[in-house]
């Protein structure tokens, strides 16, 4: 959620945006009692949308959302303001401009099989404190091994 406030004549307007974040007690609690299978669960169910070509590009979002079953996290975001000429703001999500779409589809399978790869690899990452870090920052890059999707 955004709120935009008018700001004085030339300065550029304040922007709040609030996002819910949980503790890191709570993100630990929920990878130990439920992260760390559930997590697998949505990352394959994702990965099984996408080899369905029919439902990649749900297969897509739901691989977007694994590292948020795994312990909680916070999709980041990118915004921009915007003065909609008539003295307001407009905010906006900014979106990457990605790949071309030939390009891609010659990726697709390719794409599928590393990114089982990297799934397998992630959770075993995540399975050991110590390398935790390195799985979540792995199921991250699952969507672009899978469809060159940069977030």
């Amino acid at each position: 959620m955004s709120v935009v406030t008018a700001p004085p004549a030339g300065e550029p307007p304040n922007v709040t945006v609030r996002v819910k974040h949980h503790g890191f007690i709570v993100r630990a609690l929920y990878y130990l009692l439920v992260g760390w299978w559930w997590g697998l669960f949505v990352a394959f169910f994702g990965w099984l949308l996408y080899a369905t070509i029919v439902g990649a590009p749900l297969g897509v979002k739901v691989l977007n959302a694994v590292p948020g079953a795994i312990s909680l996290k916070a999709r980041e975001k990118d915004l921009k303001v915007f003065t909609d000429g008539q003295g307001g703001y407009r905010v906006t999500e900014v979106t990457k401009e990605q790949r071309p779409w030939w390009l891609r589809v010659l990726w697709y399978p390719f794409g599928l099989v590393l990114s089982f790869f990297a799934i397998i690899v992630a959770w075993l990452l995540c399975a050991f404190l110590i390398t935790l870090p390195l799985g979540i920052m792995l199921f991250n890059k699952v969507p672009a091994i899978a469809s060159l999707y940069k977030r």
